[in-house]
């Protein structure tokens, strides 16, 4: 379920990104959309980490790396 959630916040990272920059190059001086989609990948990138703390702290998640 926390796997999905951190799939679910990624896709919805990279979603805000390039929306905001849409926005910014369809209205470049616009009424601040590019900002607004802009601060919603802030929020979801703070809530991927939170989520990845979580994962990691509860022992839900583990690394796998080699060294």
């Amino acid at each position: 379920m926390l796997r999905v959630l951190i799939v679910l916040l990624f896709v919805a990272i990279v979603v805000a990104l390039f929306s905001s920059l849409w926005s910014l190059l369809r209205r470049p001086a616009a009424d601040g959309t590019t900002a607004q989609h802009l601060l919603w990948r802030v929020i979801l990138s703070a809530l991927l980490i939170l989520a990845l703390i979580y994962g990691f702290n509860t022992g839900q998640l583990q690394p796998h790396a080699p060294w």
